[in-house]
């Protein structure tokens, strides 16, 4: 079976579920010889001081004082979970995770979004619905949510 898939995007935030939706997309791009786009998102915006309130999260201290960096060690970690021969791309954008994931999607004509079911924005998640719910809603193209 051929899929018509050519581009496909995966949003990442460095937790365990954004992992295996990248597990998931890797062989789907492998399997349809498609391009592969790892999309971190970073949020500066009044989010940033909720970080110390998540109790349990991983989030780092450094994703508010050095996002450049940290957002570079997020998509390294990710690159090292692809496949060798996977064509990939990597991309960070600034803005709000859900409506960025959308925006970029449409902008760069993807043909299919793989998504992980949930990720580190716990309160964000509970304020304003979780950021799969949102790209599947508003999202253009197809979108395989991984659990």
């Amino acid at each position: 079976m051929n899929l018509p898939y050519k581009k496909i995007l995966v949003p990442i935030d460095g937790s365990k579920n954004s992992l295996k939706a990248l597990s998931h997309a890797a062989t789907m791009a492998n399997s349809c010889n498609a391009e592969l786009t790892i999309l971190y998102v970073s949020v500066l915006s009044q989010q940033v001081p909720l970080y110390e309130q998540v109790k349990g999260s991983t989030i780092p201290q450094n994703a508010s004082t050095d996002p450049v960096n940290f957002a570079k060690k997020i998509l390294d970690e990710a690159l090292n979970h692809i496949p060798e021969g996977t064509q990939v791309k990597t991309h960070n954008e600034i803005g709000e995770p859900r409506v960025t994931i959308v925006e970029f999607a449409e902008h760069n004509r993807y043909d299919v979004i793989v998504v992980g079911s949930r990720g580190l924005g716990t309160i964000s998640g509970l304020l304003l619905g979780s950021v799969s719910t949102y790209v599947i809603r508003n999202s253009n193209c197809p979108v395989l949510v991984v659990k």
